[in-house]
């Protein structure tokens, strides 16, 4: 009988995939065509067995993906326990709808979010205003500058032991970031185009590092998070503002969608009118799918 090894997939990259055993040994793997029958794709993150495959150049065959607690599909990442995401208060411009997005879909999938505002220096007073605002709905919101990262207590309390994902709009740091956090020197550092006023896109790849007795995950920088594509449905919006599932109950019909229905309690939230505004815009596209496909 062919030797069976548990392990986590690191890191994949044109079909080939590095694996981490159990004893600390890391090995190429290729997944068995067992998996496109299937329709499901080994990911970054996911705990799998293997076998030897008989093939010196890839030594191993991935033969199972084991239970996923979650998966993330954009980034594709597997089992992740909480997730930075990384906004820029300037240089880009803050995305607080890629923001909203990512809370709604942390909130689907059970992954703690906890926000970074990054280049906090270029604009003090509007990343003192960001950081009220998520504050008050509810989030972890933490500081980052050109001089200073999360320190190590905050650093210690939210990686240890856990998997951790670092996502976000492109050029907001995220590299610097798990550079700054594991001295590792050849992870790609992106600068901001002057010319167009976006990040360039370095990381090529998703990647999962240990650290903290947990894992780091290096996510590629994106700048358009679609909320009717990544198989959410209409009643997850609503996970991405507490302020909002606060006062459900205090409204005058149950099925209060908080769209200035009669009875309506939400002006007690507390809801900012631009999160507000979000909310309603997401709601509005995902009921428009929901009326497209019947669902």
């Amino acid at each position: 009988m062919s030797e069976v090894l548990d392990g986590r997939i690191m890191k994949g990259v044109a079909g080939d995939y590095t694996i981490l055993l159990q004893n600390g040994e890391s090995v190429l793997a290729k997944p068995r065509g067992i998996f496109r029958n299937r329709k499901m794709k080994p990911t970054v993150g996911d705990y799998c067995r293997i076998e030897p495959s008989g093939d010196p150049d890839i030594p191993y065959a991935i033969s199972d993906i084991l239970p996923r607690k979650n998966l993330l599909i954009r980034p594709s990442v597997a089992n992740i326990d909480t997730l930075v995401i990384a906004i820029s208060v300037s240089e880009p411009d803050p995305d607080l709808k890629l923001l909203d997005k990512l809370l709604i879909v942390s909130a689907k999938l059970s992954i703690r979010p906890v926000i970074l505002l990054t280049k906090t220096d270029l604009d003090p007073d509007k990343a003192a205003l960001l950081q009220k605002e998520y504050q008050d709905a509810g989030f972890r919101v933490l500081l980052s500058s050109k001089e200073e990262t999360i320190s190590e207590a905050e650093t210690k309390e939210i990686f240890c032991g856990n998997t951790v994902g670092i996502a976000g709009q492109s050029g907001v740091g995220k590299s610097t970031l798990c550079h700054r956090l594991t001295g590792m020197e050849h992870i790609e550092v992106g600068d901001i185009s002057e010319r167009l006023r976006r990040g360039k896109h370095t990381t090529r790849h998703v990647e999962l590092f240990p650290f903290q007795e947990g894992f780091l995950i290096d996510t590629p920088g994106f700048s358009s998070l679609e909320i009717d594509e990544i198989g959410l449905e209409t009643a997850d919006v609503i996970g991405g503002y507490p302020e909002l599932q606060k006062i459900s109950d205090r409204c005058r019909f149950q099925d209060c969608r908080h769209k200035g229905e009669l009875g309506c309690m939400v002006e007690e939230s507390g809801i900012t009118d631009g999160r507000l505004s979000r909310y309603r815009e997401f709601l509005d596209i995902m009921i428009e799918k929901s009326k497209r496909y019947g669902k």
